[in-house]
């Protein structure tokens, strides 16, 4: 009876390492198949490390990132989905420093709203795309939609970011100063 035991407490045992073994095994497998990602993510957007210490760091993030992006994008409770980008490689913290240029002024607005120059002007189309009027200048690096109104706005980071250069903003989402701020300082083209 003890033998009858002790067998079935080591087949148990062996049992447990083997799972174990098996997880280990997985997770190596899922960190190769990411490298190899990392790696073509590398060569796609020319990213080359100063040293093997850098890539290791710079993959980490990446990973981080990746993880982020695809446990975002399966949740499906936005109307839009991330994708993996040539910023992908960089903290929160470091894109930020790097691509927000613009700086809200530190002036204090007028307590009082300023008349809209054009604020008596009735011909006024329903929609205008800037685009078409060549008002918009092409991307450099640097509507309406399925029911939903949208400002259709060009990023500053190419060609690869969003919607061939273009992003779509919600428009009236009850927060006064838009989705993002977009709604904060007009910014339009006057040609």
């Amino acid at each position: 009876m003890d033998s009858t035991l002790e067998r079935k407490f080591v087949l148990a045992a062996l049992f447990v390492l083997a799972l174990l073994a098996l997880q280990a095994t997985s997770r190596q497998l899922q960190e190769a198949s990411m490298y190899d990602r990392h790696e073509q993510w590398m060569e796609k957007h020319g990213r080359v490390y100063k040293d093997a210490a850098e890539k290791e760091r710079r993959f980490n993030i990446f990973k981080d990132n990746v993880k982020f992006i695809e446990t975002f994008n399966r949740a499906s409770n936005r109307p839009y989905i991330l994708g993996i980008n040539r910023f992908a490689d960089l903290t929160n913290e470091e894109f930020k420093a790097s691509r927000n240029g613009h700086k809200i002024s530190s002036h204090p607005r007028p307590s009082k709203s300023i008349p809209f120059k054009y604020q008596n002007v009735t011909a006024v189309p329903s929609t205008k795309d800037w685009r078409k009027g060549g008002a918009v200048t092409a991307i450099k690096d640097q509507g309406q939609c399925e029911g939903a109104k949208y400002w259709l706005v060009k990023n500053s980071w190419g060609t690869s970011w969003g919607e061939e250069g273009y992003i779509r903003m919600q428009r009236g989402i009850g927060a006064k100063e838009g989705l993002c701020g977009i709604a904060i300082d007009a910014s339009y083209p006057t040609a």
